[in-house]
């Protein structure tokens, strides 16, 4: 049996985890993994957490606060540690977080067709609720170069 750990994003663990983010589909063409982990840690990088097993990053949480409410995104586990709490703990440290903020609530979003995802977020007390969402694009990503 191997002993989860949670702890804050290092800049070493970059490469696992934009591997993670790809193989549990949660990228997209327009979004630069990459950037995205730049501007996190320019921004409440104490809130972008992940999940280690013997030394070995198997799981990840963004979490964000602007004074009204927080945001969860990118919440990944490796298809080897699924079902075994991962993402249980991962939300509920980033609630802690939010909650130790004076965070009063949180939401997401989950794509529809993520039936999964919609029933693991269910199961912890997430309430869908009507709206719309929208969004604007104040910077394009431009791709970014390979990784060596």
């Amino acid at each position: 049996m191997t002993t989860l750990g949670i702890r804050p994003f290092a800049v070493a663990d970059t490469e696992p985890v934009v591997a993670l983010w790809h193989e549990a589909g949660l990228t997209r063409p327009w979004n630069d993994p990459y950037r995205d982990i730049e501007r996190k840690l320019a921004v409440q990088p104490e809130l972008f957490l992940v999940a280690t097993s013997e030394e070995r990053v198997c799981g990840s949480v963004m979490a964000g606060y602007d004074g009204h409410r927080g945001w969860l995104y990118y919440l990944a586990v490796d298809p080897a540690h699924r079902g075994s709490g991962v993402g249980r703990r991962l939300v509920r440290e980033a609630e802690e977080r939010l909650s130790a903020m004076g965070c009063p609530k949180i939401q997401l979003m989950v794509r529809p067709e993520n039936s999964r995802a919609r029933g693991f977020y269910e199961a912890l007390g997430y309430e869908e609720f009507d709206t719309w969402a929208t969004g604007k694009r104040l910077i394009a990503d431009e791709p970014h170069p390979p990784r060596p």
